[in-house]
């Protein structure tokens, strides 16, 4: 049986996930993160991405769709604080794909007043939350 390690997922408006795990993959600055138990201490910027729990050595999974933010590791403890986090069965997958499209549109404008890094970040919690949306089921 696999040791299992404390996941904590908070926003600022609530703990969206509190519970244990076998193995969590996030999405750092850097790449994807690979955690299990025993992890060595660590601390990491997050981007938007999808975060995979795998709660139990039978293969279950948890997936949700998380903005920016920062992850810290110790003590098989992770705390990942993060702008905004959707459990794949919460989200709209419909209107995920809406705002892809509109990112995508407002991306390959020409509009010199766009904020690129903004438009680009929303492209990224789209893409997440369809990743998330479409594991989940």
């Amino acid at each position: 049986m696999a040791k299992r390690f404390k996941v904590v997922i908070v926003t600022p408006d609530k703990t969206a996930y509190e519970g244990e795990a076998v193995s969590a993959t996030l999405p750092g600055a850097e790449g994807y993160l690979g955690v299990w138990a025993d992890h060595a201490a660590l601390v990491s910027a997050v981007v938007p991405g999808l975060v995979t729990l795998k709660l139990n050595d039978a293969g279950s999974e948890s997936f949700f769709a998380v903005g920016a933010g920062f992850v810290e590791i110790s003590d098989n403890v992770v705390n990942l604080m993060t702008e905004t986090c959707e459990h794949s069965g919460d989200i709209d997958a419909e209107r995920a794909r809406h705002a892809l499209d509109r990112a995508r549109e407002r991306l390959t404008g020409m509009d010199a007043t766009l904020d690129r890094e903004r438009a680009r970040l929303s492209k990224a919690r789209a893409e997440a939350r369809i990743r998330a949306a479409e594991r989940g089921k």
